[in-house]
């Protein structure tokens, strides 16, 4: 895909179009918060819900994806590559394209920590999924579906030692499951988008700052 002209929105929970969820529950709208989906409704969790528990890996178990039937079980713990943990254009590449596979790995469980600790607090669009998450696994509901992958991605250096990373982004058909198996709401359909995400190099490693939809 190519960059050339290309806008970019950040800001609080922008570019909804690029991670296809549920309904409005796991993403607000582009940016101006409107939904991404009309008609949908956004329910709102309980302040008191937690998530639930995603199952634990066990060695050598056969990956299972989520159905009407339950969650997912023995979800591929994603690797960082090497390449990822150095301060170049394709570590810069190679964490961005980690990072979506972390946030594919929370949809399929549940597990947000790693997605928040490679996330900076100030990127609201990443924190907020965090939440939306953890919200969508309250109260024995589980996702499937929803599954990310990453085509293609093109870093170029940013302001200061930041780096913009250029995406396609493909992620399958979601749909949140209720205790007995039927949907939570309507299904989201698949999406193929673009995305822009900043990336700052932090002694440590990479860690996303801010993402935004491409207009």
């Amino acid at each position: 895909m190519t960059s050339r002209n290309v806008r970019t929105s950040f800001g609080p929970r922008s570019g909804a179009a690029v991670l296809a969820v549920a309904g409005t529950l796991l993403m607000a709208g582009c940016s101006g918060g409107a939904p991404a989906d009309p008609g949908t409704g956004s329910p709102t969790p309980s302040q008191s819900a937690s998530p639930s528990v995603p199952p634990t890996p066990t060695p050598n178990a056969v990956y299972k994806p989520a159905d009407a039937s339950g969650p997912a079980q023995n979800v591929p713990v994603p690797v960082l590559p090497e390449v990822a943990k150095t301060e170049t254009k394709e570590g810069a590449e190679a964490f961005t394209k980690y990072w979506f596979s972390v946030l594919s790995y929370a949809y399929e469980t549940g597990d947000t920590v790693e997605l928040s600790g490679l996330s900076k607090p100030e990127c609201n669009f990443c924190q907020g999924l965090v939440t939306d998450i953890e919200a969508a696994w309250a109260e024995d509901k589980w996702i499937s579906g929803g599954q990310i992958e990453i085509p293609a991605a093109t870093a170029k250096p940013a302001s200061g030692a930041s780096m913009q990373v250029v995406l396609q982004v493909l992620q399958k058909e979601l749909t949140i499951h209720n205790q007995d198996g039927s949907p939570y709401q309507e299904k989201t359909a698949a999406t193929n988008a673009g995305s822009v995400a900043m990336v700052d190099f932090a002694g440590t490693g990479w860690v996303v700052s801010d993402l935004g939809l491409i207009r």
